[in-house]
């Protein structure tokens, strides 16, 4: 991410995302992720559960699915503060539908970033 864009960046809350085919993005604080295995198949990996907190403590959840995984896995660290993207697409989603499209973009806000508590 270039610092231009950085210095473009406002924080999003959750609950102001909305179902749609434009661009949309969060700034949260990347809680915790961990892989996520099916049991009932040799314990498959199948993908990253991530947990996201705003300014506002509200809390959602992700998913990467097992194929975009290695893509994301090392822009991931718990703690930062990140800007979660996703690119104008034809398919209708929202966001918070948790699951990451190829679109999706994950990257660490290092200037403006808004103060977020992770501690409460």
């Amino acid at each position: 991410m270039s610092s231009a864009d950085a210095a473009v960046v406002a924080p999003t809350l959750f609950d102001a995302l909305r179902l749609g085919r434009s661009a949309q993005f969060i700034v949260a604080c990347l809680l915790r992720f961990w892989d996520s295995k099916n049991i009932k198949k040799q314990v498959e990996f199948i993908g990253i559960n991530l947990l996201f907190l705003d300014e506002q403590n509200s809390v959602i959840h992700g998913f990467i699915p097992a194929v975009r995984s290695g893509h994301y896995r090392p822009s991931l660290q718990s703690g930062s503060i990140v800007k979660v993207e996703v690119a104008r697409c034809t398919n209708m989603y929202k966001i918070t539908d948790n699951r990451f499209i190829p679109q999706t973009t994950i990257d660490e806000v290092l200037v403006n970033a808004p103060v977020i508590n992770s501690r409460n």
